[in-house]
């Protein structure tokens, strides 16, 4: 929607695809990206086979292989509470299929008297250390193999420091029965 669109490149956002991030990077601007996009909205309950203490967030390699490319580090931020914000309802698999392939996200949601007005809720952000990319002299001139396996690399330090903050914070918020699942 060409207005909408206005007013959220007033406020500083980007679009989320690949070229508008990295022209972002390219310019030095400062990102805050929530990597798991449209696939993480579903993952979390009340999907089929997931527990109501679990909570799922997405860490996705390639935000990891922009990072490597431009030199910049990533930095692990965890809100507890904006799971809270308001419940979905389960639909059949294949509107989760449909908004993957469209890039649109069909989702039932509800908050406070069953209508879209989220709940009143109480955030607590935290952030764990940032992960540096490893030093390479000329990293847009790195094969595809290469890149692929140092962003594996930044990506399992990534999850290692999202894993350490959740348990850290995870009391102080009142979730001691709650774990981190990464996908």
């Amino acid at each position: 929607v060409p207005f909408i669109s206005d007013i959220v490149s007033w406020v500083g956002s980007v679009d989320a695809s690949h070229g508008a991030i990295d022209r972002s990077m390219r310019h030095g601007t400062n990102l805050a990206i929530a990597p798991g996009g449209i696939a993480e909205m579903f993952e979390g309950f009340p999907k089929e086979l997931r527990h109501p203490n679990e909570e799922v967030i997405i860490a996705r390699k390639g935000i990891m292989r922009m990072a490597i490319r431009h030199g910049v580090p990533i930095v692990p931020v965890f809100c507890f509470g904006s799971s809270r914000l308001l419940k979905r309802l389960q639909l059949p698999n294949w509107i989760e299929q449909l908004s993957l392939m469209l890039r649109a996200s069909f989702v039932v949601f509800f908050g406070r008297c069953g209508l879209p007005i989220p709940f009143q809720q109480r955030f607590l952000y935290v952030m764990g250390e940032p992960i540096a990319p490893p030093s390479i002299p000329a990293p847009d001139m790195l094969d595809a193999a290469t890149l692929n396996k140092h962003a594996a690399e930044m990506r399992e330090r990534f999850c290692e420091e999202m894993v350490r903050v959740f348990d850290r914070y995870k009391e102080s918020y009142g979730w001691h029965n709650k774990h981190l699942v990464i996908l």
